[in-house]
């Protein structure tokens, strides 16, 4: 066993010494609160002794995790710069590709739109031709019932509202295989804060859209200790005790 490793030791059973004593700690009086207060202080300065040992050991790591920080930061800074270029064309292609996708799109529901509209016209014409033609039939019927069921079918006819066959214009943006197009709702940035909160307290949005800003609000709690208070803030005063070695 090393000096080292010796003077590590000490400190274990020197942190467990201590550690036992607070185990059968028992403040009931002035007396035994000094006393308890001198344990914290002693404790204090143990922990002091256990954190000067590992200090430079602790260094050590940490500057072989520097070192290893800045290869690797160096290694990844190459490899950007080396792919500027490629990024900057990708996003160039990008955006040109979603920009036709978008025009092509507008097209297809356009020509989609007016072929449907045709057809709508076609099977309008082709009901109002039917019926003309059951009319015509009940004008040269002789029998009179007859003539009152051709013009009761063409009534029905015309009364029937009209469905063209639905009209698709199939995407004339490629398959390329490796390429994925999809869509991504997102928020837009400008989010009207007010509005949201209002919808909030109205139950109309969930209360998890509004995250509370903890370093603003625990930043006012310190300057004002919540004075005047502010309506869904509860301020408490954590009070704490510190020990100097």
């Amino acid at each position: 066993m090393t000096v080292a490793d010796g003077g590590k030791l000490a400190l274990v059973v020197e942190a467990r010494t201590w550690s036992d004593r607070v185990k059968a700690l028992a403040i009931v009086d002035g007396e035994s609160s000094r006393q308890a207060a001198y344990l914290l202080r002693s404790i204090k300065g143990v922990r002091a002794d256990i954190a000067k040992w590992f200090a430079p050991h602790i260094e050590a790591a940490q500057a072989t995790k520097r070192a290893a920080d800045e290869a690797r930061k160096a290694l990844v800074d190459e490899s950007d710069r080396i792919q500027a270029p490629l990024a900057e064309a990708e996003i160039k292609i990008k955006a040109a590709l979603l920009l036709w996708e978008r025009d092509e799109d507008a097209r297809r529901r356009e020509l989609e739109a007016r072929l449907q509209a045709e057809a709508q016209r076609v099977a309008e014409a082709a009901t109002l031709d039917a019926a003309a033609d059951l009319e015509r039939q009940a004008a040269t019927e002789l029998d009179a019932d007859v003539a009152d069921a051709l013009l009761a079918e063409a009534e029905a006819i015309v009364s029937q509202p009209v469905e063209a066959p639905a009209v698709f214009v199939p995407s004339s943006v490629p398959k390329v295989q490796g390429i994925v197009y999809r869509d991504r709702w997102i928020a837009h940035p400008d989010i009207d804060v007010q509005a949201l909160a209002a919808a909030v307290a109205a139950g109309t949005a969930p209360a998890t859209f509004l995250i509370p800003n903890r370093a603003a609000i625990n930043a006012w709690v310190r300057a004002t200790q919540g004075h005047p208070a502010i309506p869904g803030i509860r301020v408490i005063n954590d009070r704490q005790i510190a020990a100097r070695g």
